[in-house]
Order: C-alpha cells, then structure tokens, then sequence
C-alpha cells in the first residue's frame, strides 16, 4: 500500500515549507501551542497581504460564536482592492451534518481569491470530513518544537533579535525555562534588551538575565511567607503553575529555607547584613532584605518548614496530575502560615 499522500510536519521545514511555497487556499493548523499557531498566522497574513493593509480584507471567526454560513459568505466575497482576501477560524471543531455539508462543498471548490485557515487542536481522522479537510488543505502541526528543532528556531529567533546563542548557552536555557515557546521567547527578548547588538551569549549570560526573572521570584516568594501573606504567596503559586513544574515552586522554596536558615545562624553570630552577603555572595541589598524577612523566625519554625516541604516534596514526584499537585502546594502555604501564627502544629 502506497504511503499516505500528506504527513502532519513537525518541524522547522513544516514553518519554512509555508514562507517558502505559494500561498494555498485552505491551511489546516492542527495542535495546542498558541504561539506557535500565531508563528504560522503570521507568515501566511505576511504571505497574503505583504506590507499591504488587511483593514477590508482580513477575517477572523470563532467556530462556537460564528454561523457556517456567514463564514462561507465572507469567503467567496471578492476582496477589496487587493489580490486575497485572508479568512481564519479559531477553535474549529467537527461540525454537525449540515454545516459539514456547507464545507465541504466549499472544500471541493474554494474560492481562488481567498485564503482560508482552519485552526483547530486535534483532528479525528476515523471522521470522512477531517479526511476530506486534510486532503484539501496544507496541513501543519502546531505542537511545541522539540529536540533539534527547537534548538534551531532559538538559535535563529535570537539572530534575528540581533545576537548569536552559544550552544552551550542553548542548552543552558532550555534547561532553566521550561519547554513554553512563548515563555522561550520572552526570555530572548529580555536577553536582547540586554545585550549590544551583535554580542554573542554565553553560560554566564543565559545565567545572569533569564536566572534574574526567578531571583526575583524568589524575593517576593519571601517577603509574602516571611510577612503571612496567604493571598500573596497563593498568588504567587498559581501565577508559576501557569509556566513551571511544581517541583519548580518546591526548588525555589527550598532554596528560599536555605537562605534564611543560615541567614538566621549568621545574625545570631551578630554578622547582620554585611556577613549575609559575603557567606551567602549575594549583593548587599539582597542581604538587607534576607535580614528583614528572617528577623520573626524562629529556627524551631523553618526546621519544620523544611520537614514539611520534604513531605510535600515526595508526595509530588508521586504523581502527575497538576490538579492534585497545586492541591498539595496550597495545603502546605495554609499549613506554614498557621503555623507561624500558633494556631496549627507542622507535623
């Protein structure tokens, strides 16, 4: 049996194979990563449109909100003083008998004046529609870029911001920024906001800009459980959980007892700020607001915060479901804070 005529593209070819080709009546963007969505979205409105307004000529529908037929209408509708007219819809799922009828008789014969993008999360090819859809349209993944792929777009994403990432500065970075490429890509940005054009950036680079971000996370991670903040440390929580691994908030937390455990011994010692800095080789700012936030904390309280965030630690690598491991991380702030307050033992 002959292999099958289309194959959804994974990788950087499946990007470049859009800028690079004729524009197509219909592209079907199948998959979850909203920014890499918007990549495709954006080479094929440059393709459309070139440095051209898009005011009269550009339409954009959700599926759930947008009747089938005023879609179809606008499709055929002849552009305004332009070659193509660009028509997208968002959040496309499998329509129902009559509309799927509606499509694919447009499907059968598009119009040639008019690009017509499906966006849509998955596709059920045991369906004859979504295989009548995929037949007609340039199909392309939008999943995360993995591996090589995605050491490439960042090689070429930080050229194009004007500096060059070492290797090991790649890996460095994939290594401390989750696998998000929006998050991947606002750190770029912040890296360029930094660098000279041109510069080339290292280990040291990738460790001084994009660890600033958690550095300071870590600060305010501080100041909101040193001060009993529920809100602001929940807040705090919720707003990682968005982007990061829990185990991510449980390294910071840890990180953040380390600190104030020493911090403690040292201005027991009577070393205060200026000791801080030197043992711990943090800036004497950091070290003054270290100073602040340990300075109602018992030792007998972070030995049992550390022993519960141990607990809590293990109870997440055993499972995956974020639900239940937010759950957890939210019991454990509850629990700090009523400890310190004397209203609650920490076990």
């Amino acid at each position: 049996m002959a292999p099958s005529r289309k194959k959804p593209k994974s990788s950087l070819a499946a990007l470049s194979d859009v800028q690079n080709a004729p524009t197509q009546p219909i592209y079907l963007l199948v998959g979850k990563d909203s920014f890499l969505r918007n990549e495709y979205l954006g080479v094929i409105r440059s393709k459309v449109f070139g440095n051209g307004p898009d005011d009269f000529n550009h339409d954009r529908f959700d599926w759930a909100e947008t009747d089938v037929s005023t879609i179809i209408s606008i499709a055929q509708t002849l552009p305004f003083m332009a070659e193509k007219r660009l028509v997208e819809i968002h959040n496309f799922a499998r329509p129902g008998e009559r509309d799927e009828s509606t499509l694919l008789a447009y499907l059968d014969h598009p119009s040639v004046s008019t690009v017509l993008v499906f966006c849509v999360e998955n596709v059920d090819m045991r369906t004859t529609f979504f295989q009548r859809l995929v037949k007609a349209s340039n199909l392309c993944r939008v999943d995360i870029l993995e591996g090589e792929d995605l050491r490439k777009w960042l090689h070429g994403r930080a050229m194009k911001l004007g500096f060059e990432l070492r290797q090991e500065a790649i890996d460095m970075l994939l290594e401390m920024v989750k696998p998000s490429m929006m998050r991947l890509s606002t750190e770029l940005e912040k890296i360029a906001s930094y660098l000279m054009p041109g510069a080339i950036a290292g280990v040291e680079e990738i460790r001084e800009i994009v660890g600033h971000s958690k550095e300071e996370l870590l600060y305010k991670l501080g100041d909101s459980l040193s001060q009993g903040s529920l809100g602001g440390t929940l807040t705090l929580l919720r707003r990682m959980m968005e982007t990061e691994h829990p185990v991510v908030f449980v390294g910071l937390l840890r990180n953040l007892i380390r600190r104030w455990t020493i911090s403690k011994a040292l201005i027991r010692s009577g070393l205060g700020a200026e000791g801080i800095s030197q043992v711990l080789g943090l800036p004497p700012f950091v070290a003054r607001r270290l100073e602040n936030q340990v300075k109602g904390l018992g030792s007998v309280y972070l030995r049992n915060l550390y022993g519960k965030l141990l607990q809590v630690d293990r109870k997440l690598k055993r499972t995956s479901d974020m639900k239940v491991a937010r759950q957890e991380l939210e019991l454990f702030i509850i629990e700090v804070r009523s400890f310190r307050s004397g209203t609650h033992k920490v076990a």
